[in-house]
Parts: C-alpha cells; sequence; structure tokens
C-alpha cells in the first residue's frame, strides 16, 4: 500500500512532536503524524481509572515554561482557563526538622517576599545558604560540570537544607539522585525560576487532565490545518538512499517524505535509529505515581505539599478535577520499587497519616501508576550526551526533551525541541 508523500512526516505523538507539527502547520507546511499507542501525549497523557480521567504522572509547571505557556495560545488553549495559578508557596514536612517554607505570598517584593518566608522558617542562616548558592550560579554554568551534592557542599548548605529542599527540588525538576545529578542544570532550573521575576516561580496547576491541557488541542489545531494524525501506527524501520530519508515503514505500509522528525523517547529513538545515527548513552529514570481517593471533602492545606524522610515526596490536592483525590509523586529509583502496589498504598496512606492527623487512614480507592522511563536522567555533564537535532542524514531530524536544548526532562524542554526542530528545518529547506 502507498500513502501520498508528505511534506514532513513526524513520528511520535508526544508533547514534542506535536509541537513540531503546529510550528509546521502554522507556517503553512502539511504534516503528517503518527503515533504507536491509542492516543496522544507521549509520557504526559490522559489514562482511564474507572470512570474518571487522570494523569499518567504529575509534571511540575511553572510560569517561567515560556514556550509552553505560547503555544498553548497559538492552538487556541487559554492558559488562564486551564491552570490554577498562584504565587510559589510551598512547605516541606520532615521526619526530624520542623517544616520549611517557599512563600511569595507576602506584600514584599520579590524576591523579599521569599526571603521573609525563609527567614520564618529557617532563620537568618537559611538566608545565608540560600544567597551563597543563588549567587554561585553564574560561575556553575561557565564552569566545568560537577553533581548537585558537590555544588552543596561547595556553598555550605547545611545537612537540613540538603535534605529538606535541595534533595527534593532536584528530584522534582531532574528526576534523578543529587549524588548523580549535573549541577549545571539543577542550577539553569533555578536560575529561570528564581532569578526572572515573581510570575516566573508561579505554580501552574492543571484544572484537567494533561491529555487535555495540551495534546488533544494541539491535534485539533493541526487537523483543521491540513495536517494528518495517525494513532496506532509504530514505525518499523526508516527507508534511507544514499543518506538520505525516503520514508518509513511501517506494519501495513510505506509513507514516503524527504523529511522525518523523531520525537520519541531516547530508548524509542534508539531502538528505530540503530546503526543510522550514533546511540546516545541516555539513561531513563522512573517515576511512580499513587493515586489516593479520600472521602471528597478532604483537602490539602495547600495545592502542593513536600514531603523528606519518607518514600513519598511530592503530594498534589487534585480535588479541582476530582474531590478528595490526592496524587503522590515518587521520583527516581528508590525501595518504593521492590514494594508490591497494595504495600506501597499502604506505606503512603500511613506517611500521609502520620504528617497530617486528619486525613483518614484509609482510602476509598486507589491507583499506582509506575512509568520505568518516565524522564532521561541527568547526570553531570549530560550535555555531551544530549544528541544536537540535525543529523548527519539529509531530511532526518531529532526532537524529544532529551535533544539538547538546556533544560532537564521537562514538558518545556519537549515543547522548545519540537519548535526549534520544525523552524530549523524550515530554514534548511529554503537555503
Amino acid at each position: 500500500m502507498m500513502q501520498s508523500k508528505p511534506n514532513t512526516l513526524i513520528i511520535g505523538g508526544g508533547w514534542s512532536g506535536l509541537a513540531a507539527a503546529v510550528t509546521l502547520t502554522q507556517q503553512g507546511h502539511a504534516v503528517h503524524l503518527i503515533e504507536s499507542a491509542k492516543q496522544l501525549g507521549g509520557r504526559a497523557r490522559n489514562i482511564q481509572w474507572k470512570d474518571q480521567t487522570v494523569d499518567n504522572g504529575q509534571h511540575l509547571m511553572i510560569g517561567a515554561y515560556d514556550r509552553m505557556l505560547a503555544m498553548m495560545n497559538t492552538i487556541g488553549s487559554d492558559p488562564d482557563k486551564i491552570f490554577e495559578r498562584s504565587p510559589l508557596d510551598i512547605t516541606l514536612y520532615d521526619t526530624d526538622y520542623l517544616p520549611l517554607s517557599l512563600s511569595a505570598n507576602s506584600r514584599l517584593p520579590w524576591p523579599l517576599s521569599l526571603v521573609w518566608s525563609l527567614i520564618d522558617s529557617a532563620g537568618i542562616g537559611g538566608l545565608y545558604q540560600l544567597t551563597k548558592l543563588q549567587h554561585s550560579i553564574p560561575k556553575i554554568l561557565s564552569a566545568e560540570d560537577i553533581s548537585v551534592s558537590e555544588w552543596l557542599l561547595n556553598t555550605k548548605q547545611s545537612p537540613r537544607f540538603i535534605k529538606q529542599l535541595w534533595e527534593p527540588l532536584c528530584l522534582a525538576t531532574l528526576n534523578t539522585p543529587i549524588e548523580l545529578a549535573s549541577a549545571q542544570l539543577m542550577a539553569r532550573v533555578l536560575k529561570d525560576s528564581l532569578g526572572r521575576g515573581k510570575a516566573a516561580a508561579d505554580s501552574l496547576i492543571p484544572r484537567i487532565p494533561l491529555g487535555d491541557v495540551f495534546p488533544r488541542a494541539a491535534a485539533h489545531y493541526i487537523e483543521q490545518h491540513g495536517g494528518k494524525i495517525s494513532l496506532n501506527t509504530r514505525a518499523r524501520s526508516l527507508i534511507i538512499d544514499n543518506n538520505e530519508v525516503c520514508g518509513v515503514k511501517t506494519k501495513d505500509s510505506r509513507i514516503e517524505s524527504n523529511n522525518i522528525i523523531v520525537a520519541l523517547s531516547p530508548s524509542q529513538s534508539s531502538k528505530l535509529l540503530a546503526d543510522l545515527i550514533p546511540a546516545t548513552s541516555t539513561i531513563e529514570y522512573p517515576i511512580c505515581t499513587v493515586y489516593l481517593h479520600y472521602p471528597p471533602e478532604t483537602r490539602l492545606i495547600k495545592p502542593m505539599i513536600g514531603l523528606t524522610g519518607t518514600i513519598s515526596q511530592w503530594v498534589f490536592d487534585r480535588s479541582e478535577q476530582t474531590p478528595g483525590l490526592m496524587a503522590v509523586v515518587i521520583s527516581a529509583p528508590g525501595k518504593h520499587e521492590e514494594m508490591t502496589n497494595l504495600e506501597l498504598i499502604q506505606h503512603v496512606c500511613a506517611e500521609l497519616h502520620d504528617f497530617f492527623p486528619d486525613m483518614p487512614k484509609t482510602v476509598n480507592d486507589s491507583l499506582v501508576v509506575r512509568e520505568k522511563r518516565a524522564t532521561f536522567a541527568c547526570h553531570v555533564n549530560i550535555k555531551q550526551n544530549r544528541p544536537q537535532s540535525k543529523t548527519h542524514i539529509k531530511g532526518l531530524w531529532l526532537a524529544g526533551d532529551y535533544v539538547e536544548n538546556g533544560y532537564p526532562a521537562s514538558l518545556e524542554g519537549a515543547i522548545r525541541n519540537g519548535e526549534n526542530c520544525a523552524l530549523n528545518l524550515i530554514k534548511t529547506m529554503y537555503n
């Protein structure tokens, strides 16, 4: 079976592939996007849980995600309606220390508002530590990469701050333990979230499932502008002739194209592109989400809280979508991987009840979602292992959040890489 030849073929319907497709259609280019799954969204998608729709995992989104917000506006999605946007207001609870607060909810101007909350919960010593680390960011970004752990020790961060603040923030943003994580990537995240003004640090909590935040609206935009989307269509191999792409083979057909964007995860890309381009040594780490459905009136004191000294790391109150629904996130490898789902649920419920006695000891319902390859690991010198968007094969391009862009695995990085890949492809076509 022979299909008509599209201008650009995009393999992968995650956020990066969709961003590439939106950018191309916006510029008047025909696209055909194929996705092996039965739905779009990739590693940030909807899943059905009985009679409700939930996310396959929680994603930390902040006001500094400029390209994600701009892309949403492009496709007609209003971020103000989709997100509950609130100033930074996080409390981290620990098994050994008093709660630590980072809050911009103050009449003081930024960043004094954040400083005030830190002094209130950690004293003047906490302010000194934060200031010392912040002042070291330019040096970290320009010097040879080191681990986050080494960076924290060099800036004399206290054991309390390392355990209660920096380690959970590192896991939340880089999904990598501080002993292995890249200080440069962590510094980039802190620079953009804390150094660009109060609004950049705002928390963006979606009011609707992730698959409806971007993938569904992006698909509608693409198809309304003449693009084509094929689900349940897996690329088996690329067709290369004289170091130039000609198309792709699927199970039932051959799709021809002289421009192909591969927007897959690192492991999927390596499998598809084996023997075509150098394989990356990118490691992928898991993220586990435990959904706990309490009685409808159950609420957290804040939309998001952090826990340290526990298996549970971050707890999101998803009552905006489903009253009484909590999502507990556990990033990176850990002891939880050895637990059965029932053991993990019982353990997490007990941890929440220990910190918040008003929370019921048991839940009405629960679900464990284990994404074994949720993100790429942001190890020291990860930049050297991240490929560029343009490959040595004519017409073959790479997207996905793991492609080099200066950000860790994030929805902002995925959007940026998809958009940049499409724009560079267009530029090459006209040169």
